[in-house]
């Protein structure tokens, strides 16, 4: 595709701030929604799941309610062995059944199609539940978005919301990870969205160049491009500018 370089100087600014804010939301996203993914999906790819990081994330799990109880007991000068198994016990669960979880996902990645012979994809964020793709709504069933988004965290959210009634410090990370994942996949859907968009108006302002620089019509004739800067009077001249505008992607033959 032709590279409009009016497009991308006047209307394709980004906000750093927003994007800044969305790249550092996303990959801080990546730990709350390992905790509830290798629940639900497999087949992931080798760079996408990071079997040490997985280890990491139990580790510091595991050390965390003893920080807890180390604490109380200095502040109190008390043992709450009694309390602490009480509501760390589903904790524990919790993370044994996670660190299965990932030793299940690890041996199906070394089962997978080689990553260097092209039969894989190794950024794969894995192979949905087929559980999830029987929802309907009205009759129709669930896009990849709408699982995505709301219907693969809905479970945990409501088993979070139980637990923590309960009283059970898990309810709370669960719920957290819960609210990540389904930001975390808006967002990505969110840049995924505007980079189409982004493509598609620069195209259309490769096609309109010539109807909204040249010739002078109204966003209204030429599907809502308008031209913003002086032009010189000249059409024939006009023209020739307007082909400065517009730089021809090349391709090196390898």
């Amino acid at each position: 595709m032709k590279k409009n370089l009016y497009y991308r100087t006047v209307f394709k600014r980004s906000n750093a701030f927003k994007e800044g804010l969305l790249a550092f939301f996303l990959a801080f996203c990546s730990w709350p929604r390992l905790l509830l993914e290798v629940f639900i999906r497999k087949n992931f790819g080798e760079r996408y799941f990071s079997f040490s990081t997985a280890m990491t994330v139990a580790f510091i799990l595991a050390l965390l309610p003893l920080i807890y109880l180390e604490g109380y007991s200095r502040i109190v000068r008390s043992s709450e062995g009694m309390t602490f198994i009480g509501h760390f016990t589903t904790w524990y669960v919790y993370l044994a059944g996670f660190l299965y979880m990932c030793f299940q996902r690890r041996e199906e990645i070394k089962h997978l199609p080689s990553v260097f012979d092209f039969g894989r994809f190794s950024l794969s964020t894995g192979e949905i539940h087929p559980r999830f793709r029987e929802v309907t709504f009205n009759g129709v069933p669930a896009d990849i978005r709408t699982i995505e988004i709301w219907l693969e965290p809905l479970p945990f959210a409501i088993v979070s919301f139980v637990l923590w009634f309960m009283g059970q410090p898990i309810g709370f990370i669960i719920f957290l990870s819960s609210i990540f994942y389904s930001l975390s996949y808006a967002g990505a859907y969110h840049q995924g969205d505007h980079f189409i968009m982004d493509k598609i108006d620069e195209m259309i302002c490769n096609e309109e160049l010539v109807n909204a620089f040249v010739e002078g019509r109204e966003s209204s004739e030429t599907r809502g491009v308008s031209f913003y800067g002086r032009r010189p009077a000249d059409p024939e001249t006009r023209r020739r500018l307007a082909e400065t505008f517009v730089e021809e992607n090349m391709v090196e033959a390898l």
